[in-house]
């Protein structure tokens, strides 16, 4: 939520011009490539941790001391040259976009070291299954960055723009290394070899190379924005914020919570529990994130008016991000099942299979840029979509033949009953939305003639569900209540 805050912030102050396209392709560095590297040094971490027969501590921090010296290693590339990185990802730019880019970079950089260290601190606590704590490392980020843009805005200083997600970063690896010691953890310089370490390693590398390729297409995406006139990349940023708000909230909280399990389920040998609850946790993500998906499509425009249109975003810049939401709504879907489906090969000690279907991933994305492009920005944003939904069936498929029978097909009957309460609940919302006049009043009113709208939707796809006898829904209020007596 905060991480939307920022968002919404760029938006008001900046708009879509050279300065928040600039921020845009700084921070995709930071986002993708350096973030990527901490969750994946995490990923692997876990499962060793779990295995781990000596000092687990001592591993720790063996792990982070290596993670130091590879920050301070990527420091000094970012710092040195980050108009050479910068092209990587932005072959064709304009000069001033490009310079100001540049800028940013160099004392981003200074923040490598804390945000691995942050993950790292993070994968401790979730073994502790300190979700909360873990999950508030984000807050203290994403405020310091949106109030060094509100700064930045006022007194025209990208300087402060530059260093508000370095001090970020500090301030939340300084907060979450306090919470780890309350659960017995503490970093002291440590470096000895041992065979968990060497593992952690080796399985590091084809998941981070897997993570990298994964988001490959976001960054191809925005390489491809940088072709179009100034603003795209603003607008394609923009859209995919709001799909990933709703990706975060509901997708990562399934597997950000399953990982530890599921690893220990792999660490026991218990594989026909590890293949129920992954198949499970698929048909949760389904039932959620269908009508989601269904309803941001419908609300894109008013949406996108209510969270963005202030400041400097105008109207037309309404309409441009909510085209593109309408095609990057379906990675709701693909967006919540991918880190799902990777976790369950990282489990296994198999990233090498990831390797594959992430790279064909990319190159399915490539091809689809390449054949859309001429649509504008919503077409970039639909080949994201497609290349998600390609890697997310090859997942399935060779899950199959790792695990076994999945046994989707006794989930097929719900799988159909939550299409058609999503047909029903769409044709509701679609209507209902036709007689509002939600582009039209004061964006106030707008919000809550959608929030209402929202609710009613929810209630008329849970009742369908319910009189259904939906048997996963049924489930889950079951469980709702059993945690309420409890």
């Amino acid at each position: 939520m905060t991480g939307f805050v920022r968002e919404i912030i760029l938006a008001a102050f900046f708009g879509a011009d050279v300065v928040s396209d600039a921020f845009v392709l700084a921070n995709t560095i930071f986002d993708t490539f350096i973030a990527v590297l901490g969750a994946s040094f995490a990923a692997c971490f876990i499962p060793v941790y779990q295995r781990a027969k000596g000092d687990k501590i001592l591993l720790t921090r063996s792990v982070m001391s290596v993670a130091i010296i590879m920050g301070l290693a990527i420091t000094l590339v970012l710092a040195i040259f980050p108009n050479v990185v910068l092209r990587l990802i932005a072959f064709q730019i304009d000069p001033e976009t490009f310079e100001i880019a540049v800028f940013f970079v160099r004392y981003m950089a200074w923040s490598v070291v804390f945000i691995i260290l942050t993950d790292i601190f993070n994968a401790h606590l979730e073994i502790e299954s300190a979700f909360f704590s873990s999950g508030m490392r984000y807050v203290w980020r994403n405020l310091t960055v949106a109030l060094g843009l509100v700064l930045g805005a006022m007194f025209g200083f990208n300087l402060v723009i530059a260093l508000a997600p370095v001090v970020g970063n500090i301030f939340s690896m300084v907060i979450i290394s306090l919470v780890s010691r309350k659960h017995g953890y503490v970093y002291r310089p440590y470096f000895a070899k041992s065979l968990e370490l060497k593992e952690m390693l080796v399985l590091g590398i084809p998941i981070y190379i897997t993570a990298i390729i994964g988001y490959m297409n976001l960054i191809i995406s925005r390489s491809f924005a940088t072709t179009l006139p100034v603003g795209n990349i603003s607008f394609l940023n923009y859209s995919y914020r709001i799909v990933m708000l709703f990706t975060m909230l509901l997708g990562k909280t399934l597997f950000t919570v399953l990982y530890p399990h599921m690893s220990k389920l792999a660490a026991d040998g218990d594989l026909v529990k590890l293949k129920t609850t992954l198949t499970k946790s698929v048909v949760y993500v389904m039932l959620v994130m269908i009508p989601f998906c269904v309803g941001l499509i419908i609300l894109a425009q008013p949406g996108v008016r209510i969270l963005f249109e202030r400041g400097y975003f105008t109207t037309e810049h309404t309409f441009y991000t909510a085209a593109a939401l309408r095609m990057y709504a379906f990675v709701l879907i693909s967006g919540s099942l991918t880190p799902l489906m990777l976790r369950a090969f990282y489990v296994l000690q198999d990233a090498k299979t990831t390797i594959v279907v992430a790279s064909i991933s990319v190159i399915a994305g490539i091809g689809f840029n390449f054949l859309f492009l001429s649509i504008g920005v919503e077409g970039l944003a639909l080949s994201a979509s497609l290349s998600g939904f390609l890697a997310v069936v090859l997942w399935l498929i060779l899950l199959r033949r790792r695990l076994g029978c999945l046994n989707f097909i006794s989930y097929v009957p719900d799988l159909i009953k939550i299409v058609a309460a999503t047909i029903v609940m769409g044709v509701f919302v679609w209507f209902a939305a036709g007689m509002l006049p939600l582009m039209t009043v004061t964006i106030w009113q707008s919000a809550l003639m959608c929030v209402i709208l929202t609710m009613l939707a929810m209630l008329i796809y849970c009742a369908l569900l319910a009189s259904l006898k939906c048997k996963i829904f049924l489930e889950i209020i079951s469980q709702v209540r059993k945690f309420k007596k409890g």
